[in-house]
């Protein structure tokens, strides 16, 4: 006769023939008390008609020192764009 368990997915349905059902223990979760994280910011802005954006290089550099890319904002004037602004963070 089925009958219900706590870790058993379906509490009606039988095991087939031949295959035992495991029911599973819940893992315990365990809270540390930890300093808030701290942060460091940086942005770059560059103004694309005078130099070109980041590339890929310049980008691995600044992974490499632990920078994150968190954000780009461009800013149009008109039909072009003026600015460009990334934004990033490492912890601190």
């Amino acid at each position: 006769m089925p009958f219900l368990t706590p870790g058993n997915p379906h509490p009606l349905a039988q095991d087939p023939p031949g295959k035992s059902h495991q029911t599973s223990i819940p893992l315990p979760i365990v809270f540390e008390d930890a300093p808030p994280a701290k942060w460091e910011y940086r942005t770059m802005t560059i103004d694309p008609r005078e130099e070109a954006p980041l590339d890929e290089v310049r980008l691995n550099e600044l992974g490499a020192d632990g920078w994150l890319l968190a954000g780009i904002a461009d800013f149009p004037s008109g039909e072009r764009v003026t600015r460009i602004i990334y934004y990033f963070v490492r912890f601190a």
